[in-house]
């Protein structure tokens, strides 16, 4: 079950990683500067209201500061967290994070395996 997940997730990472190559690409190629696609422009390319959407429901009803009165702290979440993830160059990201999960996956399988011959 985790594996199947794993593999998805990795799948879709992969095309993620695709895909933001495609528009690292394009880019170079209308452009003279070297410059590679934050997954933030990435997002933004695709849906710039579900960037502006995800924000607020994160900083609203995710960040425990917000949640919590009482904490008497600022948001934390989303400014310097996620907006920190977001300026990573889209894909590298979306390849290291996809290739860590296959061999979580990998790994988890021979794992199963050797348990079963033993």
């Amino acid at each position: 079950m985790i594996n199947g997940f794993c593999y998805t997730i990795c799948s879709i990472l992969l095309l993620l990683a695709v895909f933001s190559t495609s528009l690292d690409v394009n880019i170079l190629i209308n452009s003279d500067d070297l410059k590679f696609s934050s997954i933030g422009e990435f997002w933004f390319q695709l849906s710039p209201s579900s960037l502006q959407i995800s924000e607020a429901i994160v900083s609203r009803y995710l960040d425990p500061c917000s949640l919590f009165r009482n904490l008497n702290c600022g948001p934390f979440l989303w400014h310097p967290i996620i907006a920190t993830i977001l300026t990573f160059p889209a894909t590298l990201f979306f390849l290291v994070i996809s290739l860590l999960l296959f061999s979580i996956a990998k790994l988890r399988k021979r794992k199963r395996y050797l348990h079963f011959y033993r």
